[in-house]
């Protein structure tokens, strides 16, 4: 191994993005009851009411075009799955291992994280509820998508070409390709995806007759992938963390912003279908959520910031997961709900409910963050 090989291969292991981590948690905090936690302490402190119900709309999925708070959550953590890969696969890569080897780890873990998704249905034993389109089923084959291209094709510029091909692609197929049934224009029902989602695998779909999450979605969602590993080598790049890393990621969320409010007006932004202005709005978010943690975590050291978050980003699937296997409801009704029954005012009633909720998740966290016990998929 040359010297030079030795010094990378030091700094990458030097260099832990806490911000990454940091961000996961942050991510996933809102799944876990953090989103109805900050509806409940806005009432509680008396906040106008406009503002209250401006906040509890953000922390809600829009129905079909448009895009909330709450819209960014799933497509972030594809980003961030993205930026891990330059850490986790490339990395490996440079120091030699071979990329058959990686390519089937990349196989590996997209298939583990499919399964696991499955399993939230299939285990029930009930086949006309298995639901293969899952969270993880995007996630995973995102991830196989976005993972490969960032392995077999080292040229950043020749990755842009293919992102902004398959975008583009993906419009024309999603507004012009025939099928039956077609309509004159895109509906929640009646699009090519829908389509695809009631044909191409018989399963349980999560809207009925489509499901946001399934078949060619995961083109896109590759994409944002692809675009996530894209900002996790422009990291690596730099060794260690500096200031000018952290502008240049914020100009290029202004960037993807922009590129998505201009694509919008002729694909709008329609999370349901990963349209491509979707895809690059989110790539903007997510940009820019990253350059701030990283610019105060990594950059400025304020590594206390994110102690609520670390330990939920650390273990990010495992509490995905655990949504489906503990009760953590019933958990939280044996600690809060009897206190909360004393209480006169409702909305201290909800705080307390939502707060234990968040806190008896977040304590089981802790203590796996403090004994290093991982779930790494």
């Amino acid at each position: 191994m040359s010297e030079e090989t030795k010094k990378k291969k030091n700094s990458d292991q030097s260099q832990r993005l806490v911000s990454l981590d940091a961000l996961r948690g942050f991510d996933m905090f809102w799944i876990i009851g953090g989103a109805g936690l900050v509806v409940a302490l806005a009432k509680v402190f008396h906040l106008p009411e406009e503002l209250v119900g401006t906040l509890s709309e953000q922390m809600k999925h829009v129905q079909w075009e448009g895009f909330r708070f709450f819209d960014l959550i799933f497509p972030l953590f594809v980003f961030m799955s993205g930026v891990a890969v330059p850490y986790s696969i490339i990395a490996k890569l440079d120091d030699g291992a071979s990329a058959i080897l990686l390519q089937s780890r990349i196989i590996r873990r997209a298939a583990v994280l499919v399964l696991i998704g499955l399993s939230f249905t299939a285990l029930r034993f009930q086949p006309e509820q298995i639901r293969l389109y899952t969270v993880l089923w995007l996630i995973g084959m995102s991830y196989l998508i976005g993972a490969s291209i960032t392995l077999h094709v080292a040229s950043w510029k020749k990755r842009l070409v293919i992102f902004f091909g398959v975008l583009i692609f993906y419009h024309v197929v999603m507004i012009y390709l025939p099928y039956p049934g077609k309509g004159t224009s895109l509906t929640p029902h009646n699009n090519l995806a829908a389509w695809m989602d009631r044909n191409l695998i018989e399963t349980n779909l999560y809207r009925g007759d489509y499901d946001p999450e399934g078949s060619i979605r995961i083109i896109p969602a590759g994409m944002l992938c692809l675009l996530g590993a894209l900002a996790g080598e422009w990291l690596r790049g730099y060794g260690r963390a500096r200031m000018r890393c952290g502008m240049e990621l914020l100009a290029a969320g202004l960037v993807c912003l922009a590129l998505g409010w201009s694509w919008g007006l002729v694909f709008p932004i329609i999370k349901d279908l990963w349209s491509p202005s979707f895809i690059l709005w989110s790539a903007g978010w997510s940009f820019l959520l990253l350059a701030l943690f990283y610019i105060v975590m990594d950059v400025w050291k304020q590594r206390w910031i994110g102690w609520i978050f670390l330990p939920i980003g650390m273990n990010s699937i495992l509490i995905y997961a655990s949504q489906w296997y503990v009760p953590w409801g019933n958990i939280r009704d044996f600690f809060f709900r009897g206190y909360s029954g004393t209480l006169s005012d409702t909305g201290m009633q909800q705080l307390v409910l939502l707060g234990g909720l968040v806190l008896v998740q977040w304590l089981a966290l802790f203590w796996l963050y403090r004994r290093k016990a991982f779930l790494s998929v």
